[in-house]
């Protein structure tokens, strides 16, 4: 059996080097309409790795979003479920199935995009509860505009079997995971898992190694955003599993997310509240201090009137 051990990477800037995995089959459409959220636009798709993070927790890499492994004598934890599509399936439980042959329990999905929600479906198939917050129902349900990947030709999720407004715990073995849903951010029905015997998260593209989107059309919201990441900081963790990117980081490289989140959402406000025009805020906004963040990709042209909206409301 092949593990690849953890080793620490203390800054987010390192990580983005590293960010090659997570795209979509080729031809697929991103999930969320932009690359680096669960596709690379057409890019070749990268074979699944799995890595140990900590004790019993693992990663698993490539192929979509980052996949979290919880394991324990009784039965597996399981935090996303990869790309749409019966191939990627059963690649991410082979990959499973070299850490652990116990069952799977549980599977929390994060958000809606089929790069992280792709196999619910196979998962409640195979028994297991399939745990999601109620946005990510709402979100299946009403969809979103055509060619911005939140439909392929295999089809769109299956509805998960269990779903939560606020908080979820379940419990395996010694084990204990807790989601949460601390209000719009990346989407309108985000989930983060937090096992705090092992004080890890997995936070879906809540967190990413790379540059953030919200997805307006999904529910989105730049504003509420950094208030969750300030939400998710009063939690007990020192490792964090991002949506993308190839290595687990540090509770460091969260809080240096969260306060480019609030940059964003606090100049974003002040310059509404001194009448720049719409097209003009994506540009005012961006600065030296976001680093690698372009703003036209944190909010592409299409999401730029909700945008606009959300900061116009916390602006009165």
């Amino acid at each position: 059996m092949l593990r690849t051990k953890f080793v620490a990477i203390p800054a987010l800037a390192i990580a983005l080097a590293a960010f090659v995995n997570a795209q979509a089959p080729q031809g697929q459409a991103p999930a969320g309409g932009q690359a680096g959220q669960g596709g690379g636009g057409g890019a070749p798709a990268q074979p699944m790795a799995t890595k140990q993070v900590k004790p019993n927790l693992y990663m698993v890499t490539g192929n979509g979003g980052n996949t979290t492994i919880r394991v324990t004598d009784q039965g597996l934890i399981v935090v996303d479920t990869k790309n749409l599509g019966e191939k990627f399936y059963e690649e991410l439980m082979a990959q499973i199935r070299t850490v652990s042959k116990a069952p799977v329990r549980y599977v929390f999905v994060t958000h809606v995009h089929q790069d992280h929600s792709g196999n619910i479906g196979p998962f409640i198939k195979a028994g297991a509860q399939v745990i999601a917050n109620e946005g990510l129902k709402r979100n299946l349900e009403t969809g979103g505009p055509k060619g911005t990947g939140y439909e392929s030709p295999a089809g769109k999720p299956a509805t998960p079997n269990m779903t939560y407004t606020k908080t979820h715990k379940v419990s395996v073995g010694n084990a204990t995971a807790v989601a949460y849903n601390f209000g719009p951010g990346h989407t309108g029905g985000d989930t983060v898992v937090h096992f705090p015997d092992l004080r890890v998260i997995s936070l879906g593209d809540h967190f990413v190694a790379a540059q953030p989107n919200s997805d307006y059309p999904m529910g989105g919201s730049v504003i509420n955003w950094a208030k969750s990441l300030s939400e998710i900081l009063k939690l007990d963790f020192d490792t964090a599993i991002p949506g993308h990117g190839n290595d687990p980081l540090t509770r460091a490289d969260v809080q240096a997310f969260q306060q480019k989140m609030q940059l964003i959402a606090d100049r974003g406000i002040a310059l509404v509240k001194k009448g720049v025009a719409k097209e003009e805020i994506r540009q005012q906004i961006q600065s030296p201090e976001l680093g690698t963040w372009q703003m036209t990709g944190v909010i592409n042209d299409a999401r730029l009137d909700a945008f606009y909206a959300d900061l116009t409301a916390a602006a009165k």
